[in-house]
């Protein structure tokens, strides 16, 4: 791949890509890179993918609805986005296209800075994508996963697939279960003031993550706080993945400390 001078990386993320570009290109400004990261708002999964061979992009981040659909045109993808059949992350290497998943790790990175999760009892609300990649991650610590989704068919298929319970919908899900952490894999609550449980059903003093991150500051993050629970912002999820696609994108360790300044930074204004 001929590197252009910056070299180019970005989202296709559209309006929702505004957190990454300021995390990103704050990185990069401070250890001096040739980088520069933007925002795409592509029609379609095969046009970025193309975009990005034409162009020599180095690196894009990948968010919904193109998660599932862009494998088809990559090269290669590692193996935890096989077995979860998603991407967030693709680096082009010598004109070779390898996609990647840090959600994972930014959603358990989140988690294990303010809990053990072993043999944790976890409540995972959703079946979708993010549910999946959220659940590849527990499961290297806790089989005692309760998913609960209301579309029946596909929580059970995510509940055999990866060999957790299924519960049904979230009618069944009140403060008195049994629980040690709830995450919302939903996107309920995104740019709105809704959310997914109010805290009269959110088992006091528990764990809460919300991986909704717009706005910084969800009603469900509240809702917890409000019933003494110890709530992890969708921002963490989103801090911790960038790091590890700022590893992938430039080969060096990120400067960790700058981009949990610009997550302060952003915390701070709301």
């Amino acid at each position: 791949m001929a590197k252009s001078n910056p070299i180019l990386c970005g989202s296709i993320a559209g309006s929702i890509g505004g957190m990454g570009v300021k995390m990103h290109n704050a990185a990069f400004r401070h250890l001096n890179l040739p980088y520069t990261y933007v925002s795409f708002e592509p029609r379609s999964a095969k046009g970025a993918v193309d975009a990005m061979r034409n162009l020599g992009i180095r690196g894009l981040g990948v968010t919904m609805p193109f998660k599932e659909e862009v494998i088809q045109y990559l090269d290669d993808i590692d193996e935890m986005s096989k077995d979860i059949g998603a991407v967030n992350t693709i680096v082009n290497d010598g004109e070779r296209l390898k996609g990647y998943n840090t959600d994972e790790y930014g959603a358990i990175t989140a988690l294990l800075e303010v809990t053990s999760l072993k043999n944790r009892k976890i409540v995972v609300i959703g079946a979708g994508g993010a549910a999946k990649t959220v659940i590849w991650g527990l499961k290297r610590y806790t089989d005692a996963i309760a998913v609960y989704n209301r579309n029946q068919d596909k929580g059970n298929s995510v509940a055999q697939r990866f060999g957790v319970a299924y519960m049904g919908g979230l009618e069944n899900l009140n403060a008195d279960m049994d629980y040690d952490i709830l995450i919302n894999c939903t996107s309920v609550g995104f740019k709105s003031e809704a959310t997914i449980l109010t805290r009269d059903r959110i088992k006091p003093k528990s764990i809460v993550m919300d991986i909704v991150f717009t706005p910084v500051a969800t009603t469900l993050w509240k809702e917890a706080q409000a019933a003494g629970c110890t709530a992890i912002s969708g921002t963490r999820m989103i801090m911790h993945q960038a790091c590890r696609q700022f590893e992938l994108y430039t080969g060096l360790d990120a400067p960790r400390e700058i981009y949990e300044k610009v997550i302060t930074d952003i915390l701070n204004k709301t």
